[in-house]
């Protein structure tokens, strides 16, 4: 593989560890993939790693159908849906799936992020929706994910975790970042409130409803 086949990897291992180091993931769960510019094929972080201690020589390389190029691993169980946000998603170049804690919280009470502040219009494209379950690693899971994602930037996965994506890499981790940052004050505000948080018009205008 080519220099750029490893500066991508590296890129991988670096998030891959800043995401343990600001709790946005941890151990062996979660994982990233990239896509590798003008090829059919993906970067991915392999299955039952503990993340923060990858290596580039850890990462997967896999086609759009899902063959394994090279790696000495099996890559993400998580690969399906991954590859699914590709195909539908051409503006995507990077996917994380995470087990943030107030975003997951959200994911299992299957109640989405309503767009509480600027930011989540700004950058997030909007309310937050929860794809509904399926088993992890499943078509159908894939399926489901793509359906809620739509045209935004993160999608909670009922019962799971969440997934955040972005054109680069790096926008991918701000997006995580941010959508963790707002459930955590959705979260509070709903205890604060009893369930009446005000949520923002298209306009930037808020309302005690959640407006779809």
């Amino acid at each position: 593989m080519t220099a750029l086949y490893t500066d991508l990897k590296a890129r991988i291992v670096e998030v891959a560890r800043l995401l343990e180091e600001k709790n946005l993931n941890h151990g062996r769960s979660g994982n990233i993939s990239m896509r590798v510019p003008d090829s059919n094929h993906v970067l991915i972080t392999p299955s039952g790693l503990v993340k923060s201690r990858l290596n580039t020589d850890d990462i997967v390389v896999i086609d759009t159908e899902g063959r394994v190029v090279e790696g000495r691993w099996k890559p993400s169980s998580e690969v399906n849906m991954h590859l699914a946000i590709y195909k539908a998603r051409n503006d995507v170049n990077a996917i994380i799936h995470a087990h943030t804690v107030y975003s997951t919280v959200l994911a299992v009470a299957r109640k989405p992020l309503p767009p509480i502040i600027e930011e989540a219009v700004l950058f997030l494209g909007g309310e937050v929706r929860v794809a509904e379950f399926a088993p992890y690693g499943t078509v159908q899971l894939a399926e489901n994910v793509v359906r809620a994602l739509g045209d935004r930037k993160a999608v909670l996965l009922a019962s799971h975790g969440v997934v955040a994506v972005g054109g680069s890499l790096e926008e991918a981790v701000e997006v995580l970042s941010l959508l963790e940052r707002l459930s955590q004050v959705y979260v509070l505000s709903e205890i604060l409130t009893g369930g009446g948080t005000p949520v923002l018009h298209a306009g930037g205008q808020s309302s005690s409803r959640i407006l779809t």
